[in-house]
Order: C-alpha cells, then sequence, then structure tokens
C-alpha cells in the first residue's frame, strides 16, 4: 500500500493490512494520526514522513522501522521496542518515550519539547535531540 490517508482503517484492517504483508510494509507518508496501535508488530516497516500524531504505539514492536521524518508529537511509544529504527528527524513533541527501547537507534535531529517524556536512563542530548521553541510550534 502506498501512500494516501488511512484514517478510517479500524484496529483490525491495521492488523491484517500487517499480517498480509509478510513483514514488507510500506507506509511511508499516510495520516494515521490518533490511530490505536498498541502492541502492534511494526517491525522494519517503511513509515517515512508518516503522520502517526497522537497515536497509541505503546508496546508496539517498531524495531528496524524505518521513520524518517515521521510526525510522532502526542504518540503514545510507552514500551515501545524501536531498537534498530531509524529516528531521523522526528517530531517528539509531547510524546511517552517512557520505557521504550531505543538501544541501536538512528538518532539525530529529533525534535522534542518540555512535554516529551522519556526514559530515566535517556539524556536526549545523547540522541542528536533540540528542545523546540514555542516559535518552532505549527
Amino acid at each position: 500500500m502506498r501512500g494516501g490517508a488511512l484514517a478510517d482503517l479500524t484496529r483490525r484492517d491495521l492488523i491484517l493490512l500487517v499480517n498480509l504483508s509478510e513483514g514488507d510494509l510500506w507506509l511511508a507518508h499516510v495520516d494515521l494520526a490518533g490511530a490505536g496501535m498498541s502492541h502492534i508488530d511494526l517491525a522494519g516497516a517503511d513509515l517515512r514522513k508518516a503522520n502517526l500524531s497522537g497515536s497509541d504505539l505503546s508496546h508496539a514492536d517498531l524495531s528496524g522501522a524505518h521513520l524518517e521524518g515521521a510526525d510522532l508529537s502526542h504518540a503514545n511509544l510507552q514500551d515501545a521496542d524501536l531498537s534498530g529504527a531509524n529516528l531521523v528527524h522526528c517530531d517528539l513533541r509531547g510524546a511517552n518515550l517512557r520505557g521504550a527501547k531505543l538501544d541501536g537507534a538512528t538518532t539525530g535531529g529529533l525534535e522534542y519539547d518540555a512535554a516529551t517524556v522519556w526514559s530515566k536512563d535517556v539524556d536526549p542530548a545523547s540522541l542528536g535531540a533540540t528542545m523546540a521553541s514555542s516559535s518552532d510550534w505549527h
């Protein structure tokens, strides 16, 4: 599936799509804002520049996913597996990353704000993240 708005997909539709993709899921540029995707397996998925703002990705497997330039603002990524994922230039403003696994993730150019929740052992600066000023907000 290439591009387009998927806002009308139900959680069941998303799970079916993931299962049918057999690990080759291409969702670059899609709009999944606010989608409920907790515990979903998106390992290795292509989610470049996807709109995932406000989505529930808690406990999701995003290991090795391609998330370059994705909007993850206000997303719930608590306890998500982002190990080996490409997170370059992601918008993490207001996101919850408590307990998220970031081992081996490619980072840099990340934006976050005072509302972003990090795990206690994560230093945003070590990930190449910069605090967005209020003038940078949409």
